[in-house]
């Protein structure tokens, strides 16, 4: 690995970002898209009419800023690392779902959460034991 700066510009720090970002993109299009639902209108199967939202469009800039920490962290930790701890996503999407949307997660949605997180834990500890060796 490169020389890897440290404080804000620390690439696991914008792992972390580049997560956040996307999680909560993903909330705020669920929200945007769901005020501005309009089934009767032509171009509604596209979801084009979610453009009308403010919050689709912050959406939007959030997975702007994703991808653009993405980039940074991949100059910095390896795809085969990064990738896979970058799916914490998947863990926080539905929760967030379920807690701020109030949209249920079915049990095997359950199961599934816990499939990822003994795969994040099972993938962080090598993880850990790299880091403590630079």
């Amino acid at each position: 690995m490169p020389n890897r700066p440290s404080g804000f510009r620390n690439p696991w720090l914008q792992l972390g970002v580049s997560v956040v970002c996307v999680f909560v993109s993903e909330l705020l299009l669920k929200r945007g898209a769901t005020e501005v639902a309009a089934p009767d209108h032509a171009l509604s199967w596209t979801g084009i009419n979610g453009l009308a939202s403010p919050l689709v469009w912050w959406a939007i800039l959030l997975i702007i800023a994703s991808f653009i920490t993405w980039l940074y962290v991949l100059r910095y930790i390896p795809l085969s690392l990064a990738y896979p701890l970058s799916r914490v996503v998947d863990i926080l999407v539905p929760l967030g779902c379920w807690i701020f949307l109030g949209e249920l997660i079915s049990t095997l949605r359950w199961c599934g959460i816990a499939l990822v997180i003994l795969g994040l834990a099972l993938m962080a500890q090598p993880v850990a034991k790299m880091e403590e060796r630079l």
